[in-house]
């Protein structure tokens, strides 16, 4: 879930610098040749900030790519492990699942 709302963040703060980018594109064609040295100067920061965002998100992917991996093995070993305890849970989760929609359906 944390990892999900930190791509989110990470996604949006790529949407935004990509829209400061577009800005300073379409500002430039109006500006003086010392307002384009400080353009080419908040264009050089955006990318950077992007490249840092992106790099963040991919660490992030792998993090959570590892982490599933890690889950899965570890759930795969325990219903071999304890196969009766794991149909009991399958059994239990089908239950609740049917009684939440037969009482949604009711309502």
């Amino acid at each position: 879930m944390a990892n999900s709302l930190r791509k989110a963040s990470l996604q949006s703060m790529e949407a935004e610098i990509e829209s400061l980018l577009r800005s300073l594109e379409s500002l430039k064609d109006d500006t003086s040749d010392e307002s384009r040295k400080t353009l080419k100067t908040l264009r050089a920061s955006a990318e950077s900030a992007l490249k840092q965002s992106r790099s963040l998100l991919a660490d992030a992917y792998e993090d959570v790519k590892v982490k599933t991996r890690e889950t899965s093995v570890a759930t795969r070993d325990y219903a071999h492990e304890h196969p009766l305890t794991t149909a009991g849970i399958a059994v239990g989760a089908l239950g609740l699942l049917a009684a939440y929609l037969l009482c949604k359906r009711s309502h």
